[in-house]
């Protein structure tokens, strides 16, 4: 079946946010988090430079106080923040990385609009009604979570990239992977059916969901505890930092987990008798995450398979959460209409 402005614009914004969450990835893995130490510009700049003797100091100076104002309300010590510190912090490998990130979000942003407004031209022209509603308000919610996570990214610079604030930025793009994924299944032609698994139903597949989700959030205690290592130790040491993961209770749950969601995996695909791309699909993205972290843990956190093993669990989390909208409903009746 030929699919509908809302799934091309959906499934074009779903590819582009993945490849944001692979950009996010390498930011953290390079500890370029805090290359462009402003917004919406970088050093100053709408292209940021290139070397150390094209930074403004000026510039530096002029905003130093708004720096530290930043740094006092996120808890940071604002004595830290001089123009000395911030030119001895200047990488342009880093800076440009991180400067890449945020050019990475505005096809995001394009994209997001644009469905926005085709939701909109859709529900207008169906009249407004029913299952359409849902599309105006996924198109809107979808375009609002780009903004929001846009401002997030700012909260994380000013903060010197607290945790707790890190993780809030990286769900939201869970989050909007969940609307999008939906507004590319829902947005079929009026009148059409939506897709349809055969085999398990929405219960059993939320079992599986739900494993996916608690394994993500333990990822992210342990994504954390990454971060802090690279603050205190600095990029060179990763190849010790697995000795101090490895006694983290949560990383000892969260590599034994994910047993649980290739079992479920298997049980799923088994029951639809692999029909269709997404049961594959699904079990091929939970082996090679399996794979990624036997890796992590015997390569001492490759930064490489680190980057991969993001962006991948972003891709999974879109597949299984498209199997659970296509399976049937309790009563044995489709999730189409």
């Amino acid at each position: 079946m030929r699919k509908t402005g809302v799934q091309k614009l959906a499934l074009l914004s779903i590819v582009l946010l993945i490849v944001l969450i692979f950009a996010g990835a390498v930011v953290r893995v390079t500890g370029s988090g805090l290359g462009c130490p402003d917004w919406p510009t970088c050093w100053g700049e709408f292209i940021p430079p290139t070397s150390i003797e094209q930074v403004d100091e000026a510039y530096l100076e002029k905003k130093l106080p708004r720096f530290k104002k930043s740094a006092e309300r996120y808890g940071r010590d604002p004595d830290e923040i001089t123009v000395e510190r911030l030119l001895e912090e200047y990488d342009p490998v880093q800076t440009w990385i991180e400067f890449t990130n945020r050019l990475l979000a505005l096809p995001v942003l394009l994209a997001n609009f644009l469905l926005m407004i085709v939701c909109i031209v859709t529900v207008m022209r169906g009249g407004g009604k029913g299952k359409e509603l849902t599309l105006l308000l996924g198109g809107i919610g979808s375009f609002l979570l780009v903004i929001i996570s846009a401002v997030t990214g700012i909260v994380v610079v000013a903060s010197g990239l607290r945790s707790g604030v890190v993780t809030i930025h990286m769900a939201l793009a869970f989050l909007q992977l969940f609307v999008l994924t939906y507004l590319y299944w829902a947005g079929v032609r009026p009148g059409s059916l939506r897709t349809q698994i055969a085999g398990p139903s929405r219960p059993q597949v939320m079992i599986l969901l739900s494993c996916v989700m608690i394994e993500w959030a333990m990822g992210s205690q342990i994504r954390e505890v990454t971060d802090r290592l690279m603050m205190e130790q600095g990029i060179a040491s990763r190849g010790t930092w697995i000795d101090e993961i490895s006694e983290s209770f949560i990383y000892l749950i969260h590599r034994s987990f994910s047993w649980s969601i290739l079992i479920a995996a298997l049980w799923l695909g088994y029951k639809s008798r692999w029909k269709g791309k997404i049961p594959r699909l699904v079990l091929g993205l939970v082996f090679a995450l399996m794979l990624m972290g036997l890796i992590l843990s015997s390569s001492g956190i490759h930064a490489v398979v680190q980057v991969l093993h993001v962006g991948v669990a972003g891709g999974l989390v879109a597949a299984v959460y498209y199997w659970w909208l296509a399976s049937k409903t309790p009563d044995g009746g489709g999730s189409g209409g």
